[in-house]
C-alpha cells in the first residue's frame, strides 16, 4: 500500500497555495511546481484522453498540459489549439483550469474570446483565475 504525500507548502516557492488532485498529484498555483509524472506518449494519445477519457483520464491529461514550456515535458503545440479549445467546455473544473493555463503558455491568441468568457463567467474561481492569467499572458505577447 502506497502512502500519500502531504504538502503544507510548495517545495519550490514555499507558498501554501497548493492543490491536490488525485492520489499523490500536487501542483502549486503560484509557481507551477508539480510532482506529476512525465507522460512520454505523443500528443495524439494525450489529446484523445483529454477529450474522450473518463474523469480520471481527462484530469491526468489536463495536468500534463501544465508543463507546457518545460523542455523535458513539452506536450502540446499551437497545432493542438482546437482540441484544447474544445476541452475548455469540460464538466470538470480542474480540467478547464489546466487547459486554460496551457493555452496561456502556448500564447494561443485564437482562444482569447473563450478564455475571456471563462475568466468572467465560469462557476469555478480557480478556472476564472486560470483563464484570467492566460488572457494576460496572451495579450502581453500580442499587443503592440
Amino acid at each position: 500500500m502506497s502512502q500519500q504525500q502531504k504538502f503544507k507548502a510548495c517545495p519550490s516557492c514555499g507558498n501554501a497555495n497548493l492543490r491536490r488532485l488525485d492520489g499523490n498529484s500536487w501542483f502549486c498555483l503560484d509557481c507551477d511546481w508539480d510532482n506529476l509524472n512525465v507522460i512520454s506518449k505523443g500528443n495524439d494519445e494525450l489529446l484523445s484522453s483529454l477529450l474522450h477519457g473518463d474523469i480520471h483520464s481527462r484530469r491526468i491529461a489536463a495536468q500534463a498540459l501544465i508543463n507546457i514550456g518545460d523542455a523535458d515535458r513539452h506536450l502540446a503545440s499551437l497545432m493542438d489549439t482546437n482540441a484544447l479549445l474544445e476541452a475548455l467546455d469540460d464538466e470538470d473544473a480542474d480540467v478547464r483550469y489546466f487547459v486554460a493555463v496551457a493555452l496561456g503558455k502556448l500564447e494561443a491568441s485564437l482562444t482569447l474570446g473563450k478564455l475571456k468568457q471563462l475568466a468572467r463567467d465560469d462557476a469555478s474561481a480557480l478556472v476564472r483565475e486560470g483563464a484570467k492569467t492566460a488572457v494576460e499572458q496572451i495579450e502581453s505577447r500580442h499587443l503592440p
